[in-house]
């Protein structure tokens, strides 16, 4: 089974790939964003990617169902001319042929069946407000087999290949696809190598990762936890499912993002790829009650609270029970 979804992911890595080069490109010329209906910006980096992916997809598993963050309507109808020739543009060179809009708001919009085994969950760019700050972003790629995390793409082009070296090529491309296999690829030079969560159980070591928006979480529950659970290491604030990426390259031993608001529900797409990848590399991940992630139920989280991962299980029994006497407190 693992090989398989090895295929799967090799299949779209191209696409993740092209996405990166589309993001710089984007990031290079223009950073205008439109709003949508929730106030957050969407780019045309945004449904570019997401066309590319899709279409990766269409062409190699029609019969893979797909949770995707955008639909082509909102782009149709605020994009500016210049902005539907730049699209155009940007994705006719990725693929290095004449493509139309209507190609293009084709492929965003393909959702392929209803009842297929495999579902990809997909955030085209994961963190837009890092992406237009040309801080961190991730485009992420994520595959379900039923509502299991089985494989994940992130691509990261403004994360250091080499966490600890000042001169690490800058752009990282991470994949998995089950216990043992994450593995990372410099988007711009011919490295790679197996990666693996950071095994040590010290608190007084450990690093904790959170979002750079306060509104994704809580950040009295994590400085609480840290104290009550005597983790000194420190917080650092990170964009997008780059986090995850850290922590999957032993960067970092947590990341903690609790509930914002009690009838707030995790969006699957922020998460499925750096799960995959997470568990793939050693780490531990649940909700911060310490309850397994349930993706079955469409395109939320509904029955968790927040998300919380850890490099190890130690390192997750010192954030839940932290946790814990926080709340308790």
């Amino acid at each position: 089974m693992p090989h398989e979804i090895a295929n799967f992911l090799a299949s779209v890595n191209e696409a993740a790939l092209q996405c990166a080069s589309l993001c710089r490109k984007v990031q290079s010329e223009m950073l205008a964003s439109m709003d949508k209906s929730d106030s957050s910006p969407v780019t045309i980096a945004d449904y570019g990617c997401q066309a590319l992916i899709h279409r990766a997809i269409l062409l190699n598993y029609p019969d893979h169902a797909l949770i995707s963050e955008e639909g082509s309507d909102h782009l149709r109808k605020n994009a500016a001319e210049g902005e539907i020739s730049a699209i155009v543009r940007l994705v006719s060179g990725a693929l290095g042929s004449e493509v139309t809009i209507d190609d293009i708001c084709g492929w965003i919009d393909h959702r392929g069946p209803n009842n297929s085994e495999y579902t990809w969950s997909i955030d085209p760019i994961d963190g837009t407000k890092g992406f237009l700050r040309r801080a961190q972003y991730a485009v992420a790629i994520g595959l379900l087999q039923g509502s299991t995390p089985v494989g994940g793409t992130l691509v990261c082009p403004s994360l250091p290949y080499d966490l600890n070296d000042d001169n690490s090529p800058v752009g990282v491309l991470i994949s998995a696809s089950g216990p043992g296999t994450a593995r990372k690829f410099a988007i711009d030079a011919e490295l790679s190598a197996s990666i693996s969560s950071n095994a040590s159980g010290d608190p007084a070591s450990m690093r904790v990762l959170g979002s750079v928006e306060s509104a994704h979480g809580d950040p009295a529950l994590v400085t609480g936890m840290m104290e009550a659970s005597k983790i000194t290491g420190g917080f650092v604030r990170y964009d997008s499912q780059a986090k995850y990426a850290v922590i999957a390259m032993g960067g970092a031993e947590m990341y903690v993002r609790p509930r914002s608001k009690p009838d707030y529900r995790e969006n699957i797409w922020d998460h499925v790829a750096g799960v995959a990848i997470c568990e793939a590399a050693g780490a531990v991940v649940s909700d911060v009650d310490g309850k397994a992630l349930d993706f079955g139920h469409g395109d939320k989280l509904l029955e968790n609270r927040g998300v919380l991962a850890t490099a190890n299980p130690l390192a997750h029994k010192l954030a839940i029970d932290g946790i814990k006497a926080t709340e308790n407190a």
